[in-house]
C-alpha cells in the first residue's frame, strides 16, 4: 500500500534545543536599537583581518 504524499518518514531534528514560539508573535514593525558587544566585534574582526571599519 502506498503512503499519501507528505506522510513519508520525518527527518530527525537537527537542533535539539529549538523551541516552538508561543503564538501569536507580536510584530510592532520596528526593532529596538542594538549595538554589538566589544567581544562580538573582536570575534568578527578576527575572522576578517582585512576589514577596516
Amino acid at each position: 500500500m502506498h503512503q499519501p504524499l507528505g506522510a513519508a518518514r520525518r527527518a530527525p531534528p537537527v537542533l535539539a534545543d529549538v523551541q516552538e514560539l508561543a503564538l501569536p508573535v507580536p510584530a510592532t514593525g520596528a526593532l529596538p536599537a542594538w549595538k554589538p558587544t566589544p567581544d562580538l566585534l573582536a570575534q568578527v574582526f578576527q575572522q576578517l583581518p582585512d576589514f577596516r571599519p
